[in-house]
């Protein structure tokens, strides 16, 4: 159960964290970037952070 919260914290974080990247962005460049291209930036950045803490444990 631990792990799961865990995990679901990591990925409010790297929520948060796009969140506020988008924030910071000007107008303009968030209204030419589609929804979509923002949505897979999460996705690959919550997948390259679950790889980099998976990566160094041994089993």
């Amino acid at each position: 159960m631990e792990k799961l919260f865990r995990a679901a914290g990591r990925c409010a974080l790297v929520f948060l964290l796009i969140l506020s990247l988008v924030a910071l962005l000007p107008r303009a460049v968030r209204d030419a970037v589609p929804d979509g291209v923002i949505g897979g930036a999460a996705v690959v950045l919550m997948w390259v952070l679950g790889v980099r803490r998976t990566a160094g444990r041994s089993r």
